[in-house]
């Protein structure tokens, strides 16, 4: 799903199309983004898992001037677009929340549980297994604080994906014969914000930074 290839490349113009057509000074304030000023152009300043990018309507680009990753590319495009039809309808100041709840049961994930949960939660799984005390010290730098919601897990973070995408993850070690287990939850206003197809991406993302902090 990461991968670039001439129909994503197409996806990503057609994004782009997009981006160049929104009002950013609209927005910005409904993704929770910063205004900039790009080349002397409009922009925004979008915070992605700690990470700080630069979006015009010629490009997403890492803090270091470089091109972001496609699934990056896609993911804050269509968290942008998104907030720029809820801009034109309500308030621009959509905050996250409802209870929290697994992709499997949000609206239109279909084939895509099978995908999550073998990309996402199988991968943490394996990345967090034997090691999840020295893990979270690896994991600050990504944002992950313990929430306070009066459960027992061998480590439980929430990390800010994006300004109104929270991410819980859950993780219990092996125990007593029984295989480590992971879930990561949403909230279940994340379809306002993000597609299905997105969230399944930024659910892999979050698996891919965390197997790289805890190798």
């Amino acid at each position: 799903m990461t991968e670039p290839s001439p129909i994503f490349d197409h996806h990503y113009q057609n994004y782009l199309d997009r981006l160049s057509g929104l009002d950013f000074g609209r927005v910005g304030p409904a993704a929770g983004a910063s205004a900039l000023a790009h080349d002397g152009a409009p922009a925004l300043g979008l915070t992605y898992f700690n990470v700080s990018y630069t979006i015009t309507g010629q490009g997403i680009t890492s803090p270091e001037g470089r091109p972001a990753a496609y699934d990056t590319c896609a993911i804050l495009s269509r968290y942008l677009i998104m907030a720029g039809d809820r801009a034109a309808v309500s308030s621009p100041n959509a905050e996250g929340k409802g209870d929290w709840t697994s992709f499997r049961d949000l609206k239109d994930t279909g084939p895509l549980t099978v995908y999550f949960r073998d990309n996402v939660e199988s991968v943490i799984c394996r990345a967090l297994s034997g090691k999840a005390v020295a893990a979270a010290k690896k994991l600050s730098d990504l944002g992950g604080v313990v929430p306070d919601i009066g459960a027992r897990y061998d480590l439980m973070l929430e990390f800010q994906g994006l300004p109104h995408i929270p991410m819980l993850m859950l993780f219990n070690d092996a125990e007593d014969g029984f295989p480590p287990t992971c879930s990561v939850l949403f909230r279940s206003d994340v379809e306002i914000h993000l597609d299905a197809e997105c969230i399944a991406m930024m659910g892999h993302r979050l698996g891919v930074l965390i197997s790289r902090r805890a190798a």
